[in-house]
């Protein structure tokens, strides 16, 4: 049916910044995809002059014919004269290439891709990745038929890192599901793309870009020379985090997906769930506190976000939260992502997370219901723990203080449950 793909991955080079260029003779061709949530719509401007306006999110647009030579280009917000990234490159007579934008690490970035791969053999099309996604990780892929389960499935790329390409493997025409999975696990499906048709002589790339909660990922099919097509996440991951008062029983369902049917808020590990992907867009909730209804009205979900529901209070005053989670993993090597929730029922007080004997400025002064930005901190090890502590505005004394390993490069939530007499914390490894 199809030869996988090598395990190898191939590193594009970073596109520097360069000063001044060339029109010599050619003319070669240059296009722009778009692959940013951030930017709306993209200018391409060659040396001072626009190659390309307006390119959407999740598009490209058309090859813009330059003379050969060496340029900067340079790419803007549409309509602004400010630059947000610039790259040298060289224009070859003929050659038609693909500058890719997208971000990752809080950053813009590009990579320059020719559009001069050899045509695969008669009856088949060839396929590749590029993951552009740092906070994703490494991913397997699998092209199977539409409804094969991944159980027997032998992948066609493996171990495919941030900001890296696979190589290309040919796979006969025909009716595909492509599957984005993490390295080395196939339940934790990343993307799922029901329906991709191969034809004969197609030469496709997968570009796999990032999501609000880093986990999973979004799809761009680009042919070679070509038309793009979108393929947005249709999914969320929630979970549910059970902090009633009076140790309550809270059950949830999410657009049709049981988060759980009964769990006791007890201030332990049990108390939160784990992450489960619900269909994104208009979340539709059911939520009971000791089997009376609290259901929330008006939530939404973007595609591609990692959730918390956050259930305290009592049946008779419910404070039901969804709080957005960000589990990309911490930008510096060595460190770690941690933050805290301040769910201790009836406290009436902000809290404040310390570590290693320093306040957290984005976990300071936090309100019952809410989260606190994420911030990184030095990672640790059960030889040589850091040490944690969460303050009371009302109070002379810690409710919380402990020696904890911080594994590198883990992403942690510190979750304040409970009642205000005996509150309690779990420290979560979110990722």
């Amino acid at each position: 049916m199809f030869a996988p793909l090598l395990a190898a991955v191939v590193a594009a080079p970073l596109l520097l910044t360069g000063c001044g260029g060339s029109s010599d003779d050619g003319p070669g061709y240059v296009r722009l995809v778009n692959a940013t949530a951030s930017y709306a719509s993209l200018d391409l401007y060659d040396n001072d002059v626009k190659a390309s306006a307006a390119v959407a999110s999740n598009a490209v647009g058309d090859y813009a014919t330059i003379g050969a030579g060496s340029y900067t280009f340079y790419l803007k917000p549409a309509g602004s004269s400010t630059a947000v990234a610039a790259a040298a490159q060289s224009v070859s007579d003929g050659v038609h290439n693909t500058l890719v934008a997208y971000t990752t690490a809080s950053s813009l970035r590009t990579r320059y891709l020719t559009d001069n791969e050899a045509a695969p053999t008669s009856g088949t099309a060839k396929f590749r990745v590029f993951n552009t996604s740092y906070e994703a990780g490494n991913v397997d892929i699998y092209v199977t038929a539409p409804t094969d389960s991944l159980t027997n499935a032998t992948a066609n790329a493996l171990t495919v890192g941030g900001e890296r390409f696979s190589t290309y493997g040919e796979i006969t025409a025909g009716t595909y599901r492509i599957r984005v999975t993490a390295a080395g696990d196939k339940t934790d499906v990343r993307l799922d793309i029901p329906t991709v048709v191969l034809t004969d002589q197609q030469i496709l790339t997968l570009v796999l870009t990032s999501t609000p909660g880093g986990v999973l990922v979004n799809g761009l099919l680009l042919n070679q020379q070509g038309p793009l097509q979108a393929q947005v996440n249709g999914y969320a991951r929630v979970r549910l985090v059970a902090g009633a008062a009076a140790s309550g029983t809270v059950a949830a369902t999410v657009n049709g997906i049981a988060l759980s049917s009964g769990t006791v808020s007890t201030g332990k590990p049990p108390a939160i769930g784990t992450y489960l992907q619900v269909p994104a867009g208009a979340l539709t909730a059911s939520v009971s506190i000791n089997g009376t209804d609290v259901s929330p009205t008006g939530l939404t979900a973007a595609p591609g976000a990692d959730l918390t529901l956050l259930v305290l209070g009592t049946a008779a005053a419910p404070q039901v939260s969804l709080i957005s989670d960000d589990n990309s993993p911490a930008l510096t090597s060595g460190y770690v992502k941690l933050r805290l929730v301040n769910g201790v029922n009836g406290l009436n007080s902000t809290l404040t997370l310390q570590a290693n004997n320093g306040v957290l400025t984005k976990s300071s002064n936090i309100a019952f219901g809410a989260a606190a930005e994420s911030t990184q901190v030095i990672g640790s090890t059960t030889a040589s723990p850091t040490p944690l502590e969460v303050d009371s505005a009302t109070s002379s004394s810690a409710l919380y203080a402990a020696n904890v390993a911080l594994l590198t490069p883990g992403v942690y939530t510190l979750f304040m449950l409970g009642d205000a007499a005996t509150p309690s914390a779990v420290l979560r490894l979110d990722r």
